[in-house]
Order: structure tokens, then C-alpha cells, then sequence
């Protein structure tokens, strides 16, 4: 290799770049007639949830991802019967009254910690990609917490898009979609690498070097890590389907129909790649006895949704609400175009999208009683959504809820088998 270092120690010398690739098979990412239940964005500020209502107990609504009250939610989790716990990815969040998102856990510690205080569930992160993070830091640091979970890793792999963290990070973007998931690709074929080797490589790629590069201990989990990933492009599909196992969709406005036609054509593509995939959803839950009371529930919390942060999330982000959906007027988002919100009271977007957004980040949202909300599961089981992101406005009642109400009822209707 042209560039390698005098000083390297010695490497193999590696010829893949790009997937699909997987040294050891693809993990296993199939149960017969088994929702997999996570729980979403414990380790951020208030969740998915813009509204002033986290005001009313700070505690348990808008902190919840403080420790040592986490770890307790976490080994709830567990304890509830559900399958893992998956972090929020974030660098900044988006202010407002509440705070949206504004303080965070990252990847690698909030991880270890929940490695440290479960068993079983599994311990899936998220990384984003496109900020400069060298593949063999992200290696060390998963395969590190995958030894300490004895093997309960899963890796949320982002192609980051925020220009707000790009100029945290010193670098001027995003760069274009076609170059955020080539370097996507070149990382999770360089992570693969590593994780897998017992002798240290050599890896020249367009993105990153290596040279004599090797981790040890190397991952736990075999083959590997599960890899996970959401996309909406058809760039991002293709990456998906060549390097990943499990793959978040988003339905036209969010119908069960979209649902099934978006998971029959992932199918479909990591077919053609002879690969496997899971399909995942992120949800929204507010539940009750009745579907009335938790209505009530709703009511008061949209009545309450945190203009400013929903704003800001409008103004940072410029990109779609929902990449199967509406996408919103290019003069509506984006930096620079914030004056144009303040003549309209839903910021360009519509009351339905705002409320959307306010209540969930345009997550499903599943709203009612306990039965309501186990055939909103099972609905979205049958439409192939396989796993479910739970976010809830109370984590610890929801996963408590879940525990008491929901699960039995998904056993007892033959679509989650428990623990394993």
C-alpha cells in the first residue's frame, strides 16, 4: 500500500470497501410470530415529546434519562419481559420551553451503563457516521461494551444529515446523500473487519486508512453485532440492504398499507443481495384503562405542544417530517428561513404534521387503552413491521403498563414468546 506508515506493524492486506460483506454469515434476526419490543430514547431529554406537558414532573417526563432513575427504567425493561433498549443519536437538540432533546447520554457510555446493570435485553446504540469518528474508535469502543453485555450489542449506524452538528464538529455539511452513505458503507465494512479479525489489517478506502489495525477483544456476538439502520432514500435502501440486518420505515401517513408496501420492497431488495432483514417502526404511546382517558391524555398534551422547539427542529433540520409523507416547502425549513414560520400557527406544515411532530417527532403513534394499543401492535406485526421503538411521555408507568397489560395480551394472542 502506497500510503502505509514505515512504523505500521505488520497487516493483511484488505481488498473489500463497500457491501454486502459479512465475514462469519448475518446474525440471526428472525422469530416466528414475535414482536420485538424496544424502548426508545430513554437517554435524551423529554424523547419524542414537544410538549410543556414534561413541565408538569420534570422527574418523570422531560429527565427521565438521568441516572441512577435510568438504570432503574432499564432494569424495568428487563424485568417487563421486552427485548432491548435503544438509544436516541444526538449531538444538540432543540430548545424551546422544554428543552427538546437538549441533553443527552452519548452512544458509548449510556451503552457500557446498560450493559453493566441488565442481563438479557439487548443493548443496540446508535453512531453516527459522517462526523469523523475513525472506524477503529467506533470498533473498540462497541466491541468493548459487546464483551461487557456478553454479547448484546446492536448498532444503530447513522448517516448523519444535521448541519448544526457538522459545524460542531468543525466540518462544513451535510455532504450529499450519495456521499454520506458511501462513507456509511466504507465504515460498517471497515467495523466488520475489525470486529471479526484475530490478525491486524491493512485498509485503504476512499474515507479512512488503516494499517495494522486490530481490536482485541474483537466482538462477542456472533457472528458479529446486529447493524441497524433507517432510511428513506433509495441510496440509503440499497446501503441498507447490503450491510445491515434490521431497517426503521416510515409509511406514507402512516398507514398500515404503507407499512406493507415499504416492507415487501426492503424484502425484496436484500433478497437480491441473498441477506435477510427485520423490519422496524418507531412508535408514540400514551395509554390508559380506557381509550378516553388516555384521549384526555392527548388532548392535554397537544394543547401544550412547545412551538419554539418544533421550530427550531424545523429550521435545523430542513428535511421531511416523514420520508414516505409530505415533504415540506423547501421556503418552510432550514437555515436562514426561519422569519417564514411566524405568520402561520403551524409553521408551514399543517395542524395534522404539527401535531405530528409535537406528539411523537412523527413517530405511529398508538394512543388508547392497553387492549387498543396491543391490536395497534399486532396490526403493525401483520402489516411486517417485526420491531417496535417505543417511546413513551412516562417511561417508567409505560414500561410498567406494558408489563401489567399489553405484553400479556400480545402472548396471549400468540405474537410475543418471551424472554430468551
Amino acid at each position: 500500500m502506497s500510503n502505509r506508515p514505515a512504523n505500521a506493524r505488520p497487516g493483511v492486506a484488505t481488498t473489500v470497501r463497500r457491501g454486502p460483506f459479512d465475514p462469519g454469515g448475518q446474525p440471526s434476526v428472525k422469530r416466528e410470530n414475535h414482536m420485538h419490543l424496544s424502548l426508545f430514547a430513554w437517554n435524551v431529554s423529554n424523547g419524542l415529546s414537544a410538549t410543556k406537558a414534561v413541565l408538569s414532573d420534570v422527574d418523570r417526563h422531560r429527565d427521565v434519562w438521568r441516572w441512577p432513575g435510568s438504570a432503574d427504567l432499564l432494569q424495568a425493561v428487563e424485568e417487563a419481559g421486552m427485548d432491548s433498549q435503544l438509544q436516541y443519536g444526538m449531538w444538540s437538540g432543540y430548545g424551546g420551553a422544554t428543552g427538546w432533546n437538549e441533553a443527552q447520554l452519548d452512544f458509548a457510555t449510556a451503552a457500557t451503563a446498560c450493559a453493566a446493570v441488565t442481563e438479557r435485553i439487548g443493548v443496540y446504540t446508535t453512531i453516527h457516521v459522517g462526523y469523523g469518528f475513525h472506524p477503529v474508535l467506533i470498533a473498540k469502543l462497541t466491541s468493548s461494551i459487546d464483551h461487557i453485555s456478553g454479547g448484546r450489542l446492536g448498532v444503530n449506524i447513522v448517516a448523519g444529515q444535521g448541519p448544526l452538528d457538522y459545524a460542531q464538529f468543525g466540518i462544513v455539511g451535510p455532504p450529499s446523500t450519495q456521499v454520506r452513505y458511501d462513507i456509511a458503507d466504507e465504515v460498517t465494512t471497515a467495523l466488520k473487519l475489525l470486529w471479526s479479525s484475530a490478525e491486524p489489517i491493512d485498509f485503504e478506502g476512499d474515507y479512512f486508512q488503516m494499517y495494522g489495525a486490530q481490536i482485541d477483544p474483537v466482538a462477542t456476538s456472533s457472528p458479529r453485532p446486529v447493524l441497524i439502520t433507517a432510511a428513506g432514500s433509495d441510496i440509503g435502501l440499497d446501503y441498507a440492504a447490503r450491510q445491515c440486518d434490521v431497517v426503521f420505515i416510515t409509511s406514507k401517513n402512516n398507514s398500515l398499507e404503507g407499512f406493507r408496501d415499504r416492507a415487501a420492497k426492503i424484502h425484496a431488495m436484500f433478497a437480491d443481495y441473498r441477506r435477510v432483514a427485520r423490519i422496524a417502526a418507531m412508535c408514540y404511546v400514551v395509554m390508559d384503562e380506557t381509550d378516553a382517558k388516555a384521549q384526555e391524555t392527548v388532548e392535554w398534551m397537544t394543547e401544550q405542544i412547545d412551538d419554539g422547539a418544533l421550530r427550531n427542529w424545523l429550521v435545523r433540520s430542513g428535511h421531511v417530517l416523514n420520508s414516505q409523507g409530505k415533504v415540506v416547502d423547501e421556503d418552510k425549513v432550514g437555515v436562514g428561513r426561519g422569519q417564514s414560520l411566524d405568520d402561520d400557527p403551524y409553521l408551514g406544515i399543517g395542524k395534522e404534521e404539527y401535531e405530528a411532530l409535537g406528539m411523537g417527532m412523527g413517530a405511529y403513534q398508538l394512543f388508547g387503552s392497553y387492549r387498543t394499543v396491543a391490536e395497534q401492535l399486532i396490526e403493525l406485526y401483520q402489516a411486517g413491521v417485526e420491531q417496535v421503538a417505543l417511546c413513551f411521555f412516562d417511561p417508567h408507568k409505560g414500561v410498567q403498563q406494558m408489563k401489567d397489560h399489553v405484553i400479556p395480551i400480545l402472548r396471549e394472542r400468540g405474537y410475543h414468546q418471551g424472554a430468551r
